[in-house]
């Protein structure tokens, strides 16, 4: 080819990028501009939070969250609104659990660990083991016998990502009672997984058990409360602490997936896979884990068919079941497509809070991130705010999908880390805690990648 002529066709491509990219930029703004004056995230938020409130997998709560969100589905312009059935066992909390060190009466609070069991009806009174890291159990060998483990290790308050932090320890929570178990500990008690030191309140999350192993009961402590029993064990090194929790399985039961699908115009097989999860701890409302990744895709949506958009790809939303105690929904939703042969070629995920938007995680390959750094983290940064587009790990129900799908390219979406770890799985992750601006801002950010994957996935 001719340098004349090549230079031509270099001049067009460029010229007609930066059409395209003015275009896209348009668009962003539409979206933002519907999200903020007429979103309607922070309002379906509210019914969820104050009318339904926090919803375990399983229980009475969580059925009622899939009918009213089928619902709210149904008066959108889906083609289709289904349930997709997911069996799952049931795990109830019970009343409300006591702590208190003996003698003082000091009172501690705790929350039992999801999927512990139950201490004795009348609880259980012993002394307690303090270390830092599940390893350090090895040098006490038969002294942990008939003893109250306690791992009391804070969180590295330096690491600016908290969700970093919070991974560095939550292995302690899920492995440590089966380790202190085969010790012969008569309980477990973790500290709360928090980024403050003043925090007294208790952070729940899941914890396992091994097969031959006996089952003790598990507990997370809040932080102040764990710093008052280590001070306790340092003036008496035989402190005895009470526990009593009445937690417990309650056999299988079947509940749903909440799923709605947008046909694409030009590739109706090929499906864009966007949603989070609907259950939620027990504690709490739920508010920021998860029911701002819900009602906001669901928004995202709203938000593009409010601007009369066409997608080329099928969108298919998706509000799974059980990710925080099992992620029953996910392996089903996966297993199904992959009975199927779906083609899911992309997938966004939101299970990270309603703070303000930074950006997004990417599960794909260097060379498909570097494009998107290119071509779309531009549109974002400048006028948005919205500046991380970063290989990366995908959402939890993502990833258990996407064992099936290795070639999907996926996306974790990221709003500023520091506040969230302060209510993570606990009472204080209520609707109050939520900003309408912060979360109608992560909606336009979602909507926005939405539509980009939408217009440009065929080009990666």
């Amino acid at each position: 080819m001719k340098r004349t002529a090549l230079l031509t066709l270099l001049s067009i491509s460029t010229f007609t990028t930066a059409v395209f990219a003015q275009q896209d930029s348009m668009m962003l703004d539409k979206i933002y501009h519907e999200s903020f004056y007429q979103g309607q995230a922070y309002d379906n938020l509210h019914y969820l939070t104050k009318q339904i409130g926090h919803r375990i997998a399983g229980s009475p709560a969580a059925d009622k969250a899939v009918v009213w969100s089928k619902s709210l589905m149904e008066k959108l312009d889906f083609d289709k609104v289904y349930l997709q059935d997911v069996k799952l066992p049931y795990w109830d909390r019970g009343p409300k659990e006591k702590a208190y060190i003996v003698g003082s009466k000091e009172p501690l609070n705790i929350l039992a660990l999801g999927g512990s069991v139950a201490t004795p009806s009348k609880g259980i009174t012993a002394e307690v083991i303090e270390v830092q890291l599940l390893s350090d159990l090895k040098k006490f060998g038969d002294q942990v016998r008939g003893k109250i483990v306690f791992v009391n290790k804070p969180w590295d308050e330096s690491i600016v990502e908290t969700g970093v932090a919070y991974g560095l320890n939550s292995s302690q929570r899920s492995r440590g009672p089966a380790e202190a178990a085969k010790l012969g500990a008569v309980a477990y008690l973790f500290r709360s997984l928090s980024s403050s030191t003043t925090d007294d309140y208790p952070h729940t999350g899941g914890t396992g058990y091994v097969k031959g192993i006996d089952s003790i009961p598990a507990m997370a402590i809040s932080a102040t409360s764990a710093i008052k029993l280590s001070e306790a064990l340092k003036t008496n090194p035989h402190t005895k602490v009470y526990l009593e929790q009445h937690s417990a399985w309650k056999g299988m039961v079947q509940t749903h997936n909440v799923i709605a699908e947008w046909k694409g115009a030009e590739f109706p097989d090929k499906i864009i896979t966007i949603g989070g999860h609907i259950d939620s701890w027990d504690v709490g409302e739920g508010a920021h884990d998860n029911g701002t990744g819900t009602m906001g895709t669901l928004d995202a949506i709203r938000t593009l068919m409010a601007l009369g958009y066409k997608p080329k790809h099928t969108i298919r939303l998706v509000f799974y079941m059980n990710e925080e105690n099992g992620v029953h929904g996910a392996s089903t939703y996966g297993q199904v497509a992959k009975d199927k042969r779906e083609q899911i070629v992309a997938a966004i995920e939101s299970d990270a809070g309603g703070f303000a938007p930074r950006g997004f995680d990417i599960k794909a390959s260097a060379e498909r991130v570097v494009w998107m750094q290119q071509h779309w983290k531009p549109l974002f940064e400048q006028k948005f705010w919205v500046s991380r587009f970063l290989q990366g790990s995908p959402g939890v129900d993502s990833g258990v999908w996407g064992q099936h799908f290795p070639n999907t390219v996926m996306f974790n979406f990221r709003p500023d880390p520091h506040r969230y770890f302060d209510l993570h799985h606990t009472a204080k992750d209520v609707f109050e805690a939520v900003d309408k601006r912060e979360l109608q801002s992560g909606v336009a950010a979602i909507a926005s990648l939405l539509y980009l994957v939408d217009q440009q996935i065929e080009q990666l």
